[in-house]
């Protein structure tokens, strides 16, 4: 895909589209739902922080991002020892925003210092397969969660870069409507989810 399609003129977005449906939707990361709650819904399982606080949110875990690329990508541009040299000598991946077309920064803190990405890039996608396969291709760099990662790097498909920097980890919640007739059915999976999670040490570490 890399030597068949980029030039460096062209900017290139991956999207999945939101359903349009009001009635069938869940609303995306960060939008309000109070009102148009699907009616077939009973919960749903969202990342990042939630603005709208008339709806019931049980935090179940955080996921945490690290930074990485492919060895044939370092081949190509060399490894970066600090955040700026991704902006100044290398190529981001980065997610973007379906309803707002918003481009989300590769973040970096270390300490009290704090740096944010939003290219060079050529590649933007909304979709998190494919963001990782983007990676893993070697179309630039980017920040995934690391159980997404867990397997390229053990097979040497995806190698870590700068350690030292973190990503702020993002929360993750079950979340349903106040008003909305919490079933026995629906306790039960809520609990189960949340026993599911809390298995994992990675997805309880402090945000």
């Amino acid at each position: 895909l890399r030597k068949k399609f980029f030039h460096p003129c062209v900017h290139l977005q991956l999207m999945e589209s939101p359903v349009a449906s009001r009635s069938d939707a869940v609303p995306a990361q960060g939008s309000s739902m109070g009102e148009s709650w699907p009616i077939s819904v009973d919960c749903v399982i969202r990342g990042g922080e939630l603005r709208d606080q008339s709806l019931v949110a049980r935090r179940i875990g955080n996921l945490e991002f690290i930074t990485v690329a492919s060895p044939a990508y370092l081949a190509r541009r060399g490894t970066p020892t600090h955040p700026l040299e991704i902006e100044e000598k290398h190529t981001s991946l980065l997610y973007f925003s379906p309803h707002s077309g918003r481009h989300y920064p590769l973040e970096f803190r270390r300490g009290d210092e704090s740096t944010d990405i939003t290219g060079p890039y050529q590649l933007s996608v909304n979709e998190s397969n494919a963001y990782v396969a983007s990676v893993v291709a070697g179309l630039g760099i980017g920040q995934i969660t690391s159980w997404q990662a867990q397997r390229h790097l053990k097979s040497g498909a995806l190698v870590q870069l700068l350690p030292d920097w973190t990503k702020p980890r993002l929360p993750i919640y079950v979340v349903y409507p106040p008003n909305r007739h919490l079933s026995a059915k629906v306790r039960v999976f809520v609990d189960w989810t949340a026993d599911l999670f809390q298995r994992e040490a990675h997805l309880q570490r402090p945000a």
